[in-house]
């Protein structure tokens, strides 16, 4: 991107205004457009995640004895620092958000999705998240180890969750999207609805847009239209339920790696990230593990998420072939 003067910013300068863009009053309407800018190369991951841990002496930890009133004058200490490049960082998202205004497309904004045919399972490795476009103009994105069947014809659209987690963006087609998962599944046109599957059979529906049907059984069970910003979920042998946070089962930030917890336990944070890890996170004391935690975490980067935990909690990192252990100092 260029701005005034013929000036190029750097992908390091695009990354921090980000940064501070998405923790102003505009963060959520401009979530999809981070998203996509953060997918489109590891060189904008690498960015973000430097930018964000110059920032991580910020993070609201409050569990943690580094950010009790003790360190007062400390976290001031660094606040001022953070202030001497946000400013700056701040006048340049304004820049971006400007220029994309104006039709201009934010640098290494991804211009498609992979290609999926009207009858083929698609699927995704450990570590990795995979966005698809399907004939009918829809997209999927799969999350980490997940499949999904697509049996596509002439008047009927039909996708199977097989394993692991889906967003759907469904475009409005003459006849709606059946979405199998588990022993059910829902009915969606032209919506965004993310879906999860565990290991025990039981389904999560977290509806983000428009409208949708849920059904536990099949065509024969009970159907329950699910509101935008509000989840079902069933088992086996179990009826339907609303969930009650959402947002902490299926994080809205997860096709890009991301997870947003008010507060959650570290043992359960680390077990979610442990799902994109080929060499896992392993907590040595199961006090440290009980403690909670709360902020934004980069989760489908161990090291790098490892490395953050570590440093705002004070514990020890030991990465061994087995695992990366963390412990106390």
């Amino acid at each position: 991107m260029s701005g005034p003067g013929g000036h190029d910013y750097t992908v390091d300068e695009v990354a921090r205004a980000w940064l501070v863009k998405l923790r102003g009053g505009d963060g959520d309407a401009l979530r999809d457009e981070f998203d996509a800018w953060l997918q489109a190369s590891a060189e904008h991951r690498e960015a973000y995640r430097r930018a964000e841990k110059r920032m991580a002496a910020l993070a609201i930890l409050k569990t943690s004895p580094r950010h009790g009133t003790a360190h007062a004058e400390a976290r001031r200490g660094r606040v001022r620092g953070w202030f001497a490049w946000g400013a700056a960082a701040t006048a340049l998202a304004l820049l971006i958000i400007a220029i994309g205004a104006a039709g201009a497309p934010l640098p290494g904004q991804p211009g498609g999705a992979a290609r999926a045919f009207a009858a083929e399972p698609i699927e995704t490795q450990r570590g990795e998240i995979r966005t698809f476009q399907l004939a009918d103009g829809s997209s999927v994105t799969l999350d980490t180890d997940s499949r999904l069947d697509v049996a596509f014809a002439k008047d009927a659209r039909s996708v199977r969750l097989v394993r692991g987690r889906v967003r759907l963006s469904v475009v409005r087609g003459d006849v709606p999207l059946k979405i199998e998962a588990g022993r059910g599944g829902a009915i969606a046109n032209d919506a965004e609805i993310d879906l999860s599957l565990d290991a025990e059979g039981t389904v999560v529906a977290s509806l983000r847009r428009g409208a949708a049907e849920v059904r536990a059984d099949g065509d024969s069970g009970e159907a329950k239209r699910v509101e935008a910003g509000s989840a079902l979920a069933y088992g086996p042998g179990k009826r339907l339920a609303p969930v009650a946070a959402p947002a902490t089962v299926i994080p809205a930030g997860w096709p890009a790696g991301w997870a947003d917890y008010r507060s959650i336990r570290l043992g359960a944070l680390v077990a979610e990230a442990n799902r994109y890890a080929a060499v896992p996170i392993v907590i040595d004391d199961s006090a440290i593990a009980a403690r909670e935690v709360s902020g934004r975490f980069h989760i489908s980067e161990t090291e790098a998420f490892a490395e953050r935990i570590a440093m705002l909690l004070d514990l020890a990192v030991d990465s061994q072939a087995d695992a990366i252990h963390l412990s106390r100092r």
